[in-house]
């Protein structure tokens, strides 16, 4: 992993480099998988079969950084992630610095409260409109979320009239405050 963080490599080198670093990490323990996950994350040519392997494995000590950090991961595979893993990975996805629509909306049908709440003060994702109705139903019962919400500058004006219409008195002062 030295190596490969030290060095500038054509993509046919760091596929070796990978090869080699995903036959190893299959024998490491937790800890050893956590830090390599940690230190290739934030590398911009890591190795894809590995950052593929480390984003999908079932311990979040291990998937988190890269679910949150990884350039290396596409909207599929973050699709595919969200889509079938824990809710401690979802919530990771949700932490990432941008997240397109496509990954916003399967995070907006899957996740819990926490994961909710985390990608809608995330001022890097994008939503759907589908993914925003979706939002302002859930936030009926949810003051902290109406608020996340109503803070967003791009929430469709219909959208953010049918939350405040909602939202208790509460939210209503502290969103004409912001707003």
């Amino acid at each position: 992993t030295d190596l490969l963080i030290a060095g500038r490599y054509c993509e046919e080198d760091v596929a070796t480099f990978g090869d080699v670093i995903e036959r190893l990490a299959d024998e490491i323990e937790l800890e050893a998988r956590a830090q390599l996950a940690q230190r290739l994350s934030r590398i911009d040519n890591a190795p894809l079969n590995v950052i593929h392997r480390l984003a999908f494995d079932d311990e979040i000590a291990v998937a988190g950084p890269v679910l949150r950090e990884s350039e290396r991961l596409d909207d599929e595979t973050l699709v595919a992630n969200a889509s079938i893993k824990s809710q401690a990975h979802l919530l990771a996805i949700s932490q990432r610095k941008s997240i397109t629509e496509q990954v916003t909306d399967v995070l907006v049908e899957r996740g819990n409260r926490e994961v909710v709440n985390s990608v809608a003060s995330n001022q890097g994702a994008r939503f759907s409109g589908a993914g925003f109705l979706h939002m302002v139903k859930r936030a009926e019962n949810d003051s902290i979320l109406a608020e996340h919400l109503g803070l967003r500058k791009d929430i469709p004006r219909q959208l953010f009239q049918q939350l405040i219409a909602k939202a208790s008195d509460d939210v209503k002062n502290r969103l004409a405050q912001e707003r």
